[in-house]
């Protein structure tokens, strides 16, 4: 029996259940995979170098963990599933809902997909799926913020030669906006078509 499948095998399921739930514990990870001690579940994770986990479902969460692909390489753009969010706490903490998507990242490591219901931008729409990724001004060229007004909206990055500092843009005021809170880089947009009429 070829333990390396073996280990893949364990890790994957490990990894759909933290896609389902991200706040999941190892005691309920070993319950539910119906293991008797929780040690069993840091045997399969230090198996493939995971010292814990944290870094696990870190990896699991951003996409450097491919679950499902028992660990064959990949091209530049990747497959993965990722929790998907409903919205954000006022400290920008996600509330998951425990549903998962799949999506193809081809820079970056998105950490969730959201659910966006905030204003229309210039090209995001109400009800288009955000891959949110870490917050990286210098890079971005669009980001999720949170407003006092509307709650999360989207903005336009832009990097003026006259100011080191990246300033955002609110295409619906089609001015600057000082007042919103950026919350991350929004990585990819996933767009879910209505099927045509016959």
């Amino acid at each position: 029996m070829n333990t390396e499948s073996v280990t893949y095998d364990v890790l994957d399921k490990i990894a759909e259940l933290i896609l389902q739930d991200p706040s999941v514990s190892v005691r309920e990870l070993a319950r539910r995979l119906g293991y008797a001690e929780e040690k069993t579940i840091y045997y399969w994770l230090s198996k493939r170098g995971f010292h814990g986990i944290r870094p696990f479902k870190r990896a699991v969460l951003t996409g450097h963990y491919r679950h499902g692909l028992n660990g064959s390489q990949e091209g530049p753009r990747r497959l993965g599933r990722l929790p998907v969010v409903s919205r954000l706490s006022r400290a920008g903490e996600p509330f998951f809902t425990g549903a998962t998507l799949p999506v193809t990242l081809d820079r970056g490591r998105g950490l969730y997909v959201l659910a966006y219901d905030g204003p229309p931008g210039r090209a995001i729409a109400h009800g288009d799926f955000l891959v949110v990724g870490p917050l990286d001004l210098e890079a971005a060229e669009v980001v999720l913020v949170q407003t006092e007004e509307t709650g999360l909206a989207v903005r336009q990055v832009l990097h003026p030669q006259s100011t080191a500092t990246p300033l955002l843009f609110d295409w619906a005021s089609c001015a600057l906006d000082e007042q919103s809170v950026p919350r991350g880089s929004i990585l990819q947009v996933l767009r879910v078509l209505k099927p045509a009429m016959a």
